[in-house]
């Protein structure tokens, strides 16, 4: 009788301990994914799978990027045993250029990786390129104009239009060169600003609007702080 309990305290034990050992654990099958060279604007789209080759179930706490441009959706977020699910990522190369790396924070209860990063990267061709991508003036002193230079070039396949240039600060003035560039053509536009007595700082933008479906809209941070 004695040998009978023994056994049986020793097979609740067992039991007992499997339980605790038993846990969830994440495998990707491809963490890195090499997208190419898209031209700028478009939308690239890719599915990451995931399994469950742990012995408890794989729950997907919270998925994370490393950019607002980036969106992820997990179809599954309980994997039971031996379970798969898909991460759905679009990224929008519409404000970007050149080499581009970014990345997506799977967050899970897996005990030994927590957090899974996965990477989508990949290169951006531009047609519509805008240098610098920002203007800062520096320091400017009231009433007293300051001139930046913009240039805008084609290195697409088409001409391309601008059809505006603009900003909504009365301090900043523009003129613009021409405005239809045949492909690798070049036009610069001459951005000054004249700061008001009153102002403190410069923070603003600039627009150039164009016809190329890719960027219909560039923006150009502009900024400057004063001296009096």
């Amino acid at each position: 009788m004695k040998t009978i309990r023994l056994l049986t305290v020793i097979t609740i034990s067992l039991c007992f301990a499997s339980a605790a050992l038993a846990a969830p654990d994440l495998a990707v099958d491809q963490p890195v994914h090499d997208f190419g060279t898209v031209v700028q604007g478009k939308k690239v789209d890719h599915i990451f799978k995931f399994r469950n080759r742990g012995d408890a179930p794989l729950n997907v706490v919270r998925v994370r990027t490393s950019c607002g441009c980036t969106a992820a959706n997990v179809t599954t977020k309980t994997l039971l045993p031996g379970g798969g699910s898909e991460l759905k990522v679009t990224f929008d190369s519409s404000t970007f250029g050149g080499n581009i790396s970014k990345l997506i924070y799977l967050e899970t209860n897996d005990p030994q990786k927590p957090v899974t990063t996965l990477t989508l990267k990949g290169s951006v061709a531009e047609e519509v390129v805008v240098t610098p991508r920002q203007l800062n003036f520096g320091t400017v002193k009231p009433t007293v104009s300051k001139e930046m230079v913009v240039t805008v070039s084609n290195q697409g396949g088409k001409a391309v239009k601008l059809t505006a240039v603009k900003s909504p600060l009365s301090q900043v003035t523009i003129k613009t060169g021409k405005t239809k560039l045949k492909p690798g053509e070049t036009t610069t536009l001459a951005v000054t600003v004249t700061p008001r007595s009153e102002d403190r700082f410069l923070s603003g933008y600039l627009t150039i609007t164009t016809d190329n479906p890719a960027r219909k809209e560039i923006m150009i941070p502009l900024y400057g702080s004063l001296t009096h």
